[in-house]
Formats: C-alpha cells, sequence, structure tokens
C-alpha cells in the first residue's frame, strides 16, 4: 500500500513503471527519493491522493520492467553499464552538434539557447568524468566486494578507498547534474521549443527531454538500489573481517 508516508525512492525501487507518474507531475524520485510521497506534493502544491490513485493505476497494469531490487549487484551494473552509460555516450555527440547548431541559428532571437548550451557544455564535460569514475573505480570495488561476499579468494583484495567514500562523492556528482537539468529544464520551459522555430530546434528539446529522464532513471537505480546495497554488503564484510 502507498501513503503519503511512503518515500518516493522506495515506491519506484518496487515499482519501476511508476516513474511515469512522477515524470509527469515532475518529482524528483531518484536524487530527491529519500522524501516521502507526502513531502514531495506539499512542495508543488499537489494533490498526494490524486497522485496515489494514479501510482495505484499504474501498479496494475502488466509490465516487462526487470524487477531491479531483485538483481545481483554484479547484474545490475552490467545493466547500468549497458543501457545508461552508453546512451549518455551516444547522445552527448548528438546533442552537442544540435544544440550548436541551434544557437548559431537561433541565438539571437533566443539568447536562453545559449545559456543552455553553457550548462549542456558543462554536463558533459562532468558526466564523462563521472562515468569513468564509476567503471574504473567504484563499480570494479562492488564486483570485488561480491566475490568477497561468495567467498571467492582474490589475488588482490585491498583497496585504497571504501566504496561507502566513493559513493558519498558520487552522489554529490549526481545531485549537481540534476540541479544543471533543473536550469536547464526552466530556461527551455520544460523543453517546449518556440513557436515557428525549425525542425531541429524541437528534436533538440525532444533529446534533452529525453536525455533527462534517462538520467533521472539512471541516478534512481544507483542512488536507490545500487549504492545503499553496496553499501550495507561492504559493511557486513568488515564487520566479519
Amino acid at each position: 500500500m502507498i501513503s503519503k508516508e511512503t518515500s518516493i525512492g522506495d515506491i519506484v525501487k518496487i515499482h519501476f513503471q511508476t516513474v511515469t507518474i512522477f515524470d509527469d507531475y515532475q518529482i524528483d524520485f531518484c536524487c530527491g527519493g529519500k522524501q516521502s510521497l507526502g513531502e514531495a506534493c506539499a512542495k508543488k502544491s499537489l494533490n498526494p491522493e490524486e497522485i496515489i490513485q494514479k501510482l495505484e493505476e499504474v501498479i496494475k497494469t502488466p509490465t516487462n520492467t526487470p524487477e531491479f531490487d531483485k538483481m545481483p549487484l554484479c547484474n545490475l551494473i552490467r545493466y547500468i553499464k549497458e543501457n545508461h552509460h552508453a546512451y549518455v555516450r551516444q547522445q552527448i555527440p548528438i546533442l552537442t552538434k544540435f544544440l550548436d547548431k541551434i544557437e548559431q541559428v537561433h541565438g539571437n532571437k533566443h539568447p536562453e539557447i545559449e545559456k543552455i548550451n553553457a550548462h549542456f557544455k558543462i554536463s558533459v564535460e562532468q558526466l564523462s568524468e563521472h562515468l569513468e569514475k564509476e567503471e574504473t573505480e567504484l563499480f570494479p570495488l562492488i564486483e570485488k566486494l561480491a566475490q568477497l561476499k561468495k567467498g571467492e579468494q582474490l589475488n588482490d583484495s585491498t583497496c585504497k578507498i571504501t566504496a561507502e567514500t566513493l559513493i558519498t562523492c558520487l552522489t554529490k556528482e549526481h545531485e549537481n547534474e540534476g540541479e544543471r537539468f533543473e536550469e536547464i529544464s526552466r530556461l527551455s520551459k520544460a523543453y517546449q521549443a518556440p513557436a515557428g522555430v525549425c525542425n531541429t530546434y524541437r528534436a533538440t528539446y525532444e533529446n534533452l527531454l529525453a536525455f533527462e529522464k534517462d538520467l533521472h532513471r539512471h541516478v534512481h537505480l544507483e542512488n536507490n538500489i545500487l549504492f545503499p546495497k553496496a553499501i550495507l554488503l561492504e559493511q557486513n564484510i568488515l564487520s566479519n573481517n
């Protein structure tokens, strides 16, 4: 049962299909996943009973969405890399090209596009470093912890940094990107292209919206599922040694 006291992160963790409802109402379910549904609705002056009804309706709808909360951590890491990390890397050059083009053509008439493009360029730089940090530092460390939990012997199980320390840093980076895309959404009036602009302009906003939605799902899987489980796994291993 969903109530006003239920945390948004827990709702999405158990029923991933509910992301569509949170998207519709622009409720943060990734970085803001720890807040209760009631708190989130109060911030946006929304009727929580209405949201609960819509959430329960979508939960009843059959879905083929993977049960991420039940995935072994190594499988979840592989899913994140193959789906979300790959998507970010695929979309960056496309969106960079589109944004540069519409700024050049429409920048004088629509000065907000220059600011949007500047924010996106910072995001590209930060996200590229972030993904690299996850793939070369955190994810291998979590995979080592999972092996240790199974009792497997490792040639080098000594880690210079804990998963919890890395996760604290990466979570802050998630928050920074969330704030950056909130500003991009504000500047673009929630990705509503101005009247009379070209198809490239509209396509750019559509792709930016899709990029933001994917980022929300990506961050949810890490903040609300992978990271807490990795920290708990590490704590259990350290307490038993």
